[in-house]
């Protein structure tokens, strides 16, 4: 390969790295066509890339960046899962798939400049979603002044109910 296609790869790498909030390492060796097909597929779903390059070429690339602490696992056949947007896809979209592959094998992953282990890695994925928290919080901030207007709301309700009660009584006798 040329030097200048080459250097374009690692730019490109730099790129993509730039861009992810988080990223994953992960061993394919031995993974058929029928098992990354899908898992490419699933990658673009969430929103999460998958960039199969050289070691040597992604060891360059990760050079000055908050994800150089990776370089030591880049060997053998190695896949990067970068997450674009919410932090915690990549990992359970890696998670996922080597569920239903155990060739695919998690190495490491870096999260905000931190390496990860491949432990790590796998408590991330277990984590709920950007969305998911903020749904919780929500409904948590809601939950207060919605039992308040409820409380609110029952006394003239009981009230009415008793002065309907004292109507019928009234009528029956």
């Amino acid at each position: 390969m040329e030097k200048s296609k080459k250097q374009q790869i690692i730019e490109e790498i730099k790129d993509a790295l730039s861009k992810a909030s988080s990223c994953v390492v992960i061993d394919f060796n031995g993974v058929n066509m029928e098992t990354f097909t899908p898992f490419r597929k699933e990658c673009a779903k969430e929103q999460v890339r998958l960039l199969v390059v050289k070691n040597t070429l992604a060891k360059h690339a990760v050079e000055g960046t908050p994800y150089e602490g990776i370089s030591k696992f880049l060997s053998g056949m190695t896949a990067l899962v970068l997450t674009m947007g919410d932090q915690v896809s990549g990992a359970k979209v890696v998670k996922k798939i080597a569920k239903k592959d155990e060739r695919i094998v998690i190495k490491a992953g870096a999260l905000d400049g931190k390496i990860l282990s491949a432990k790590e890695v796998e408590v991330l994925a277990d984590l709920p979603s950007k969305e998911e928290l903020q749904a919780k919080l929500l409904a948590t901030m809601l939950a207060v002044p919605q039992n308040f207007v409820r409380l609110l709301n029952a006394v003239p309700q009981t009230f009415v109910r008793l002065l309907a009660a004292y109507k019928d009584k009234l009528e029956q006798a």
